[in-house]
């Protein structure tokens, strides 16, 4: 049964526990852990992170590379790899210290250069920090499941080795692969029903004398499967508590009496941005309720995906607190957790967890080592920016005409039928040109004068740009649409006098009638893909961006499809598609006609 745990409780479970301002702050699980010694057990120390995003640099944007100083204000500069090395080596133990991760370590939402470098670059870097190993969150499903395993992990090259993927690294070597481990126990092979990876992992720490495990369950955000920049209709999920809970009794059973939850789902703190980072004045999030209804054999949970930073000792179900944090992103934090085992037991002394998070401050020596590593990889990266993917005759512009078509838009809806074409049958394809809701994947521009790049040339479209300019790290899906839901997403444009258009592929001609009221402006026969009218009983391919097909753009009758395929993402595919189409043309804006 679902345990109800409130706002009220977690401030009540956190509050003696923790101070609320300042930087460095341990929060105490009693009074007993403030007291230094406690001979005859065995220090243990957790050290993580979460939400790298490919933040080999220190970020300059203020989400990313700050933090609220002791005086409340967003003043404290942190962030970047070889500066995070350099604390990690500081603050580490010198016995029984483990360094983990929460989760999307890389892909969705990192700087540019990473996104062309097919993450290799990030990789490194993190394989050089000594990760050991993570949660999987659901950004490191972006590319698909197959290309994670096959490639990220095993190193096999996808495409033309140096061209697409398995770059040479700061050593010469071609690419690596992935030598931490993942791990995730709620996220299942639809088919089977069984896990991708595995649950757990069991790392062993001493007293000199003999070893004793410590279990760590993984757990990743339960929308993962579905979610919009992760789409993989080959998964499925199920809740993280229901999976936590049964591998906890699993290892228990097993006598592993050490257990630590670690999940790529998270909570946040009151005060937006100027909330301590060792605070606990949780607000929202699905941690919370999380750490209520976790089995009381866990002795903490590390959590992720929110991008917050928080430092807190919540009761479990028993009453007893336990540690329940997160490490911010983009390498802002380290959280340390301090545990004591009895020897006897290998169980964790609970009343004498101590646990603290760590700013990445820039006011120390970066490390050497992984600074030439991280510079290595920003030259390339400036290199790969300027390398030519193809060619145009005149700009693509978001800027909509009358019927609200734009050279963008409709750029972005062929790209969206050739890549699904490569796989399969297709209709047609659409795009939102102006979105209803959510965010534009068709808002850059593609212009035909050179720009400020050096590699840059009239007409040219580099990688840098054609990355950054069109789509926005999502899966093209292929799906299956009636009629009739197509009919419903065409009304679905104008919604409370907003006028949000849909583009088109090129083989679709379009007539709407905005003389009529809103909900009646789209008749079957003036919507024809490949000159045949729609039917409405019929059933469609239909390609697109799965943002938009989930509803997500604000065409909900959209969302009712079937039979989803996931072709390739947006970025690699329009690579793909300029190097098959090496110049491209401005569509005439002619797909769509509209009556007013």
């Amino acid at each position: 049964m679902e345990r109800s745990v409130g706002r009220r409780s977690v401030l009540v479970g956190a509050g003696a526990a923790v101070a609320s301002v300042g930087l460095g702050v341990p929060a105490y699980a009693s009074d007993a852990a403030r007291r230094p010694g406690a001979p005859g057990l065995i220090d243990v120390q957790l050290l993580n992170i979460t939400d790298f995003h490919g933040n080999n640099r220190t970020p300059t944007a203020q989400a990313d590379g700050f933090l609220p100083g002791p005086d409340g204000q967003v003043s404290l500069h942190v962030g970047g790899a070889a500066y995070l090395a350099t604390h990690l080596k500081a603050i580490r133990a010198r016995r029984n210290s483990i360094f983990f991760s929460a989760g999307d370590n890389f892909c969705g939402g990192q700087p540019l250069d990473n996104k062309m470098l097919s993450d290799e670059s990030t990789i490194e870097v993190l394989n050089a920090l000594g990760l050991q190993f993570s949660a999987l969150g659901n950004h490191e499903f972006d590319y698909g499941v197959d290309y994670l395993v096959d490639h990220l992990m095993k190193a096999k090259p996808v495409g033309t080795p140096g061209r697409d993927s398995s770059f040479p690294d700061s050593t010469g070597r071609r690419y690596q692969g992935i030598k931490f481990g993942y791990y995730s126990a709620n996220i299942l092979w639809r088919n089977t029903r069984r896990p991708v990876f595995a649950p757990y992992n069991i790392e062993w720490v001493t007293d000199g004398r003999r070893r004793y495990p410590i279990g760590f369950i993984h757990l990743t955000v339960a929308n993962t499967p579905t979610g919009s920049s992760s789409y993989n209709p080959k998964l499925a999920s199920i809740e993280t508590a229901v999976a936590g809970n049964q591998v906890a009794a699993y290892l228990k059973r097993r006598g592993v009496n050490a257990l630590v939850v670690v999940v790529h789902d998270g909570a946040q703190q009151n005060d937006n941005w100027h909330a301590p980072v060792n605070g606990a004045n949780l607000a929202t999030g699905p941690a919370i309720q999380l750490a209520a209804d976790l089995s009381p054999d866990i002795s903490a949970i590390v959590t992720g995906h929110w991008h917050w930073w928080f430092n807190a000792m919540l009761p479990d179900p028993n009453g007893v607190p336990r540690p329940m944090v997160e490490a911010g992103h983009a390498g802002q934090i380290i959280n340390e957790i301090n545990l004591k085992l009895d020897p006897r037991t290998g169980a964790v002394v609970r009343d004498l967890t101590v646990s603290t998070n760590h700013p990445v401050t820039l006011d120390v020596t970066p490390d050497p080592r992984i600074a030439r590593i991280v510079d290595y990889w920003t030259a390339f990266g400036e290199r790969r920016y300027g390398t030519v993917a193809g060619h145009l005759t005149a700009d693509f512009t978001p800027a909509l005409s009358a019927s609200g078509e734009s050279s963008m838009g409709e750029l972005g809806a062929d790209l969206c039928y050739w890549s699904a074409k490569r796989n399969g049958p297709v209709d047609f394809a659409l795009v939102a040109a102006k979105p209803i809701t959510g965010s534009n994947a068709v808002a850059g521009t593609l212009r035909y004068a050179k720009g400020s790049n050096a590699y840059d040339s009239d007409g040219a479209i580099l990688y840098g740009e054609a990355y950054s300019q069109l789509g926005y790290e999502n899966p093209i899906l292929t799906v299956t649409l009636t009629g009739q839901q197509i009919h419903d997403a065409l009304e679905q444009q104008w919604q409370a006098a907003k006028y949000g258009p849909l583009n088109f592929s090129a083989n679709v001609r379009a007539t709407f009638d905005t003389r009529r009221p809103i909900g009646d402006r789209v008749d079957p026969d003036g919507f024809r893909i490949d000159g045949a009218a729609l039917e409405l009983t019929k059933e469609y391919r239909v390609a697109g961006l799965a943002y938009t097909l989930i509803g997500a753009d604000g065409y909900s009758a959209l969302s009712g499809f079937t039979d989803p395929y996931r072709n390739g993402r947006d970025h690699e595919e329009f690579i793909d598609y300029l190097r098959a189409n090496p110049v491209i043309t401005p569509s005439g804006l002619d797909r769509i006609t509209v009556l007013a």
